[in-house]
């Protein structure tokens, strides 16, 4: 009887702890959170790797190149003097136009003029007050208008005072055109003259390009293009020119040269009327000048959850 009742009580108690458990287990089921889908990357094949900003500097003036201060592969900061166009005719110009506006001469001339003519008029006026007709009315008028006029002379001298003031400036804008600087900070790739050359105006002279930075472009689809936005986050893997490795149709796999982290900063307005694909690029920094232009690149942009697309429910899966 002992016994009976020993083994009734223990199944009753495994009863109770497998409740328990299976409890417990739907309790944790029902609280656990829906697992996290993993990021939307959009991968752009065939980029390539371009320069930021490149220029050809010319001359804005002919004449005879007085002055080459760089090399090539020379790294120059902006505003630096490149090269010169023999320049002293335009100093000697400018030197001439800072002479004339300095002076102040007419206006003072014109002045002390001024005061002489008024004193005039008003004495002939004031010897007619005692007396009239003491000075003729003729030259009464007379003396009034050399008045005026002495006035007037004081605002022509000012105009020029003024005009000689625009022609220094002049002079001084024409002193700088025989000047090329760099408009921006970076590398000279290339000296098209030497110094004593002859140039006209346009003529190419000294090549520069920005290396701190470059832009990676590729193309994406429609759909992809208008998830996308200026800023984002992207990385860029660049292969090996050497390689000429692509992802599709090849047997070897491409070889990563170097991956680094850049910005989205364009997406076109507009698709190529051929495949309906839209043009972007992205800005990536290059410190160590270790990507150069000509490389190519594979992109891969992360969307955000908001706008990336969204999986397939598991019912639609189960469908399929």
């Amino acid at each position: 009887m002992w016994k009976r009742w020993s083994m009734a009580s223990l199944l009753a108690a495994v009863a109770v702890a497998t409740a328990a458990v299976q409890a417990r287990s739907q309790n944790d089921g029902a609280n656990a959170k829906p697992p996290v889908p993993p990021p939307y990357v959009i991968e752009v094949p065939k980029c390539a790797i371009k320069l930021m900003k490149e220029v050809i500097l010319s001359a804005e003036r002919p004449g005879i190149l007085g002055a080459i201060d760089v090399e090539e592969g020379d790294t120059v900061e902006e505003g630096k003097l490149l090269a010169k166009v023999k320049d002293d005719v335009p100093l000697a110009t400018l030197a001439i136009a800072q002479k004339e506006a300095e002076s102040d001469i007419d206006i003072r001339y014109a002045s002390k003029a001024a005061e002489v003519a008024q004193v005039e008029f008003e004495k002939a006026e004031a010897a007619n007050r005692v007396k009239k007709g003491t000075v003729p009315d003729v030259e009464v008028r007379r003396a009034e208008l050399a008045a005026r006029k002495a006035e007037l002379e004081i605002e022509k001298a000012s105009h020029v005072h003024e005009v000689n003031g625009l022609k220094r400036d002049e002079a001084n804008v024409q002193v700088k055109t025989c000047r090329i600087e760099a408009p921006f900070a970076g590398y000279v790739t290339k000296v098209h003259l030497t110094k004593g050359a002859t140039v006209r105006q346009g003529d190419p002279v000294v090549e520069m390009v920005v290396t701190s930075k470059v832009k990676v472009e590729g193309h994406v689809s429609l759909s992809d293009a208008l998830r996308l936005t200026p800023g984002m986050p992207v990385t860029v893997e660049v292969l090996l020119n050497e390689e000429k490795a692509k992802r599709d149709g090849e047997k070897q796999s491409p070889k990563v040269h170097k991956t680094v982290k850049g910005v989205l900063r364009y997406v076109d307005v507009k698709a190529t009327s051929g495949d309906n694909r839209v043009r972007i690029w992205a800005e990536i920094p290059n410190e160590e000048q270790h990507l150069i232009a000509g490389l190519n690149a594979i992109m891969k942009i992360e969307l955000p959850a908001n706008v990336a697309p969204k999986p397939p429910a598991d019912d639609q899966k189960d469908d399929k």
